[in-house]
């Protein structure tokens, strides 16, 4: 069992001072009103597959009837196809399901497909993957995860289990044949469920690849026969996810990368893939590759058995030409991956999307942190490195803090900007501030309050006052630890730990304008006054949104989705704020006032 003074109040790494801690919550999935049980309980045929590359975090209502587990694609490691569904300790809205319970396998989350009429059948196949952890948290040797089947008697019957495997750094495949006559009706159901902790997001079991059919001989069962993608693209930058648009134009040479490493696995089917990205913007095409030729490069893709993951880098172009006269200061680039295979291949995961944006921030994470990194250290300081192209001004910083059971929004630290740290340290600018614990999956921002330009390289972090840990989120997908520097008296080190503190430096040297017009043509918002909603009304769906105070900070910034876009304003205090609305061929403010 997980011992309760471990879990909670200290973390499963430990590396001298630095301590990484398994996340309590699941923040992505606060707040979120949907319905987690299908209300369409409608009877399905065979074959029933679901690989889960969808991008949604939650699974198909078509498919499953009901389910408490997370769809993602940064928790597994080498899946069979990009996407999984993870099981864990937590409930389908990310929280504990007791937070006081400290006993391991206990259930959680259940996985429960919509009936299937399999009457007419005499013998099927159920057929999975699954791996235990993953980059996530270790289930415990009693922790299991186990497969049920619906008899003709509408009993469960487990059928398969697994415990934990520390070992475990491929998918393994998982066959049963079924042809017992108790399970062959109309009605027939599967679910999956773990056995876990329950009092926080831990015991992480991933699964991928379901698919049930008719049995006809073991060849059906030999081989996935399919070709996908393995994760999300990464940035095209070469050392940030995302930055500032002015500190990108008339660099892009130093700044994109000369190709990127998308990853393709060849689950036994064809070798001959043909392959191609496409770059728009604003949906106009900008870019495409190979820009020769029939428009697709064929690559001979072997089995993952034989070669594991193929790494292919095609070389990333854009041409300056197509958006160095844009008057706006952000902007944001969808690049599509696509790839060609057989017409028996599954087309779902063939077809991979990147959204490369470029606001007054930089930042390397990806936005969503796996672990929260600390020092347990009085006194220990933390330097986060990022390098300007041109001067700017510092305007605020933005730091996640994941909502921790042990809290400690009551604990001061003294938030630091150094021009220098290597040597002499130089102190640009400090201020005593506290933790704040996101319930919202957003970052907090702390408003610089006395503006200052900053050149070249400089450091953004803190100085603690106790060896209480702070607990940053930490983002394991994306690697920066030439960048990311701690000391603790004795100089500064890079840290142990593999992948990116989620601390965003925010810039700018805009001015707003705050003799406005009230109307636009292009757009309306209603109403103002508002209290608790701001309706959009726009003809452009590639607009990017920003909220502004009258100071001129930034508070909020999206994109419309939708002709009417609905935003939340319930979080602002009471006064005038700046609505900015920019694209390719205008840009625009308004005022608008909270109630």
């Amino acid at each position: 069992m997980k011992n309760f003074f471990f879990i909670l109040l200290f973390p499963y790494y430990l590396f001298s001072q630095e301590v990484i801690s398994n996340l309590n919550y699941n923040q992505i999935l606060f707040n979120k009103n949907k319905a987690h049980t299908s209300k369409k309980n409608n009877t399905l045929n065979l074959p029933f597959i679901d690989d889960f590359s969808y991008n949604s975090f939650y699974v198909d209502d078509n498919l499953w009837l009901e389910s408490s587990v997370f769809v993602n694609r940064t928790y597994p490691i080498n899946p069979p196809t990009i996407g999984v569904v993870t099981f864990d300790g937590l409930d389908s809205y990310g929280f504990p399901r007791n937070i006081s319970q400290v006993n391991n396998s206990l259930p959680s989350d259940t996985l429960q497909s919509k009936p299937i009429d399999i009457s007419t059948s005499s013998s099927i196949y159920l057929m999975f993957y699954f791996q235990s952890k993953g980059i996530g948290d270790t289930p415990e040797i009693s922790d299991t995860i186990c497969l049920e089947l619906l008899n003709d008697t509408l009993g469960w019957e487990i059928i398969w289990y697994s415990v934990s495997d520390t070992s475990m750094t491929n998918f393994k495949k998982i066959v049963h044949v079924i042809d017992d006559s108790r399970f062959m009706h109309d009605k027939f159901q599967f679910r999956f469920r773990n056995y876990a902790t329950v009092s926080g997001n831990f015991d992480h079991w991933h699964l991928d690849y379901v698919k049930l059919d008719n049995f006809n001989s073991t060849s059906d069962t030999l081989y996935l026969d399919d070709i996908s993608f393995v994760y999300n693209s990464p940035s095209i930058l070469k050392r940030y996810s995302r930055m500032p648009l002015n500190h990108f134009i008339g660099y892009e040479g130093d700044e994109i990368k000369d190709s990127i490493d998308v990853l393709l696995r060849n689950n036994n089917a064809s070798i001959n893939v043909d392959y191609q990205y496409n770059v728009f913007e604003d949906n106009i095409l900008l870019e495409t590759f190979p820009s020769t030729g029939s428009g697709w490069r064929n690559y001979s893709i072997y089995s993952f058995d034989s070669i594991g993951n193929f790494s292919h880098n095609p070389n990333i172009t854009l041409n300056p030409n197509t958006y160095s006269t844009l008057q706006t200061d952000s902007t944001l680039f969808t690049i599509q991956h696509i790839i060609q295979t057989s017409s028996s291949d599954n087309r779902n995961n063939d077809t991979l999307y990147h959204f490369q944006d470029f606001y007054n921030y930089f930042s390397y994470d990806d936005g969503t942190p796996e672990s929260a990194y600390g020092i347990n250290f009085n006194g220990a300081k933390l330097a986060y490195e990022f390098k300007l192209n041109r001067p700017d001004t510092l305007r605020a910083i933005q730091m996640y803090f994941p909502q921790m059971s042990d809290t400690v929004n009551h604990i001061p630290f003294k938030l630091t900007v150094w021009s220098e740290i290597h040597g002499s340290e130089i102190i640009l600018y400090q201020k005593e501030v506290f933790p704040f614990h996101t319930n919202n999956n957003k970052f907090h921002t702390y408003y610089i309050d006395s503006l200052f330009q900053i050149v070249g390289t400089f450091y953004i972090g803190w100085i603690q006052n106790s060896a209480d840990l702070l607990n940053i989120g930490l983002d394991k997908n994306f690697v920066a630890n030439d960048y990311m520097y701690y000391n603790i008296g004795s100089g500064w080190l890079n840290s142990a730990f593999l992948g990116s503190w989620m601390i965003r430096p925010v810039v700018s040297e805009k001015k707003l304008l705050l003799n406005l017009e009230e109307f636009s043509p292009n757009f309306k918002i209603y109403p103002n006054p508002a209290q608790e909603s701001l309706f959009i009304q726009s003809n452009n769906l590639n607009s990017l949104i920003s909220i502004y105070n009258t100071q001129g900070y930034l508070l909020n910034h999206f994109k419309i989705n939708n002709f009417i876009e609905e935003i939340s304003v319930a979080n602002l205090s009471p006064g005038m704020y700046i609505l900015e609305i920019c694209n390719k061929n205008y840009q625009s403010y308004h005022k608008f006032f909270k109630k």
